[in-house]
C-alpha cells in the first residue's frame, strides 16, 4: 500500500506539468477512498450490539432456570427476562449509540437479576438444610435424654 501511495504521489514530480491534473485526480481519489475506509471502520465499531452482554445474561438466566429460580424467586426471574427482552428490542431496529449503551445496561441488569435469583435459590436450600439439621439435632437430644433418664 505504501508503494502505491508513493508511486501516485511521486508521479506528479516525475511526470511534469502535463500530467499534474491526472495525478491530482488520482491522489484525490485515493484520499477519498482512505477517508471513507476510516469512516466506515469507525462506524462499524460504534454500531455493534452488545452481544457479549446478551450472551452473559442468557447464560445467567439459563442457569437460574436450571436451579428452578422461578419457583423461589419469581419476581427476579420475571425482571431478568423483561430486561433482556427490552435490551434486544433496543438493538432490533437501527440503534443509535445511546440505544446500544442502554441495551448493554439492561443486559447487565438482567444478568444481575438472574444471578441474584440463583443466589436466593441457594440460600433457600441452605436454610432448608439447616432447619432439617436443627430438627434432627433436637430429636437426638430428646432421644438422648430419654435413654439417659431410663438408665438411672
Amino acid at each position: 500500500m505504501k508503494t502505491a501511495i508513493r508511486s501516485i504521489l511521486g508521479a506528479a514530480v516525475v511526470a511534469g506539468p502535463a500530467n499534474v491534473n491526472r495525478n491530482f485526480a488520482a491522489r484525490s481519489a485515493l484520499a477519498t477512498v482512505l477517508a471513507f475506509a476510516l469512516f466506515a471502520s469507525g462506524c462499524a465499531g460504534t454500531t455493534r450490539a452488545p452481544m457479549d452482554a446478551f450472551q452473559a445474561a442468557d447464560i445467567a438466566i439459563a442457569n437460574a432456570e436450571k436451579d428452578q429460580a422461578s419457583d423461589f424467586a419469581p419476581n427476579e426471574m420475571i425482571g431478568a427476562r423483561a430486561k433482556i427482552a427490552s435490551a434486544r428490542a433496543l438493538v432490533a431496529k437501527n440503534p443509535r449509540e445511546k440505544d446500544l449503551l442502554r441495551a448493554r445496561q439492561l443486559a447487565e441488569a438482567a444478568q444481575s437479576d438472574a444471578e441474584y435469583a440463583s443466589a436466593l435459590v441457594r440460600d433457600g436450600r441452605a436454610q432448608a438444610v439447616n432447619a432439617e439439621l436443627q430438627k434432627n439435632n433436637q430429636t437426638l437430644r430428646e432421644e438422648l435424654q430419654r435413654t439417659t433418664g431410663e438408665s438411672q
